[in-house]
């Protein structure tokens, strides 16, 4: 089964993605950014990496952006290549950030609600890309 991170502040949110993703991957979820870096990192140092990770924009603390761009650096500074790392899907209702999640390295971008058909599509073409990558 694959591991996947969810990443919303709001537990409805994550409690619905958990619910959609259920029959296909165990996920685990961060209510903050800070939370996500935790157990990212955790989960990379251990060799238990994430397959993918769904991430919400607006949070407290530290927003989704600034996750994404940690991330990206931190698997920079490993060797990681753009594009060949952790799949990042955001789910925001923030439509204003759309260029910056892409210029960061987010693979997608989907505006909230979100439907189980267009989510899981998107999920299936990104790990699709990185088993051919």
């Amino acid at each position: 089964m694959q591991k996947f991170l969810i990443v919303d502040d709001e537990s409805v949110n994550c409690r619905l993605l958990k619910e959609f993703l259920a029959e296909r991957a165990c996920c685990d979820i961060a209510y903050s950014g800070k939370d996500a870096l935790k157990l990212y990192t955790t989960a990379w140092e251990t060799g238990n990496d994430y397959d993918l990770m769904l991430l919400d924009i607006s949070m407290p603390e530290m927003d989704g952006l600034e996750v994404l761009d940690r991330i990206r650096r931190s698997e920079e500074s490993r060797g990681i290549k753009l594009g060949t790392g952790l799949p990042i899907i955001i789910l925001t209702a923030v439509k204003d950030s759309f260029m910056s999640a892409f210029k960061k390295g987010a693979e997608e971008y989907i505006l909230k609600p979100v439907n189980r058909e267009t989510l899981i599509g998107k999920i299936d073409e990104q790990l699709k890309k990185r088993a051919q990558g």
